[in-house]
């Protein structure tokens, strides 16, 4: 069945997965929707595909192409994403989140891209890529900018030979791109739609019932407060794949010798640890999730590298969808 299908790369197996995207694209927008530039459900609709096939083609690239197994290139995480993102606890759809993740795991893409080539000009037009795509990704969500460590961690610690002129690129992109962004948004009355923060913001809220302190603090709220995680029945489908991922994760460094992708796939680990933890502390609609989109797929996918049974990879499939059907639909 599942083994069969996505056993190879084909049409058939990007058609089913494009028709998966495009049937979530369809549900989200029948959701609240919290931040959009449009209030049209067919545009909005048209960018939530887009955002997921972006995603999409980044995962394929990473999954498929620069896999240690490059013989047993295999489909299977065409199939895994459309399933990983309706593992997601989705409540209201929050733009922001969907379109920079989209452009976050499309950065990714170039950088593994750029640590695989060998000529000078083609590392550089690459890695100015996932620059760019990482500031467009900031002009929407400010804190993105954070992001731009993990770039610049995988120069630092690998042992390819070091240039200049990257850390040029890694650092002056932004600093180009985001000001002169945000004169020009200004000039058209789009800045309100852009430059927006997860931790700050104008509204008051309520500390307790005698303190209203602005949401500019609400970082360090976050850390003093009572660490929150109130796990209800949506959330299983995705504590399913958190499973998957923990013995992938084992797999995945049990099997790579090489020094650069071992250091790539510790800063992929490493994002996903620390985003899910931040999560975890206060939920905003859901959206958020599509952050944690290209390494969870990519580390799951490894279950698969190697040649295992259709039965396996069979039930696999079955209990993610199952538990998908049941507590995100049924219950």
């Amino acid at each position: 069945m599942f083994a069969k299908t996505f056993e190879k790369f084909s049409y058939t197996s990007a058609g089913i997965s494009t028709f998966l995207l495009l049937g979530i694209s369809y549900y989200y927008t029948t959701l609240d929707i919290n931040w959009s530039l449009f209030e049209s459900k067919i545009i909005n609709g048209i960018l939530i595909f887009g955002a997921l096939m972006l995603s999409n083609y980044g995962i394929d690239t990473v999954t498929r192409q620069l896999t240690i197994e490059r013989s047993n290139s295999n489909a299977y995480h065409l199939l895994l994403y459309p399933l990983v993102v309706m593992c997601y606890p989705v409540e209201s759809i929050d733009m922001r989140f969907i379109l920079s993740s989209a452009f976050i795991w499309s950065a990714w893409r170039n950088m593994r891209i750029f640590f695989e080539f060998t000529n000078t000009t083609k590392k550089i037009k690459r890695l100015f890529d996932s620059s760019l795509l990482l500031s467009f990704s900031s002009l929407i969500i400010v804190e993105n900018l954070i992001i731009f460590i993990y770039p610049l961690l995988a120069l630092i610690t690998s042992n390819i030979k070091r240039d200049s002129k990257h850390y040029i690129i890694i650092f002056m992109t932004p600093i180009i791109i985001l000001p002169s962004a945000y004169v020009l948004l200004s000039f058209l009355s789009l800045d309100s739609y852009f430059f927006s923060s997860y931790f700050f913001a104008d509204q008051p809220i309520a500390m307790n019932d005698y303190n209203f302190i602005p949401n500019s603090s609400r970082f360090f709220l976050m850390l003093v407060e009572e660490y929150k995680f109130n796990l209800t029945y949506s959330y299983v489908p995705i504590f399913f794949v958190f499973v998957l991922f923990v013995i992938s994760v084992i797999i995945k460094f049990s099997r790579t010798y090489s020094l650069k992708r071992r250091i790539l796939d510790v800063l992929g680990v490493l994002f996903i640890i620390l985003t899910s933890l931040f999560f975890s502390m206060e939920q905003l609609s859901g959206s958020e999730f599509h952050y944690l989109s290209l390494p969870v797929v990519y580390m799951v996918s490894q279950i698969f590298v190697k040649k295992i049974k259709s039965s396996y990879v069979n039930f696999i499939f079955i209990v993610l969808i199952a538990s998908i059907v049941t507590f995100n639909f049924l219950i």
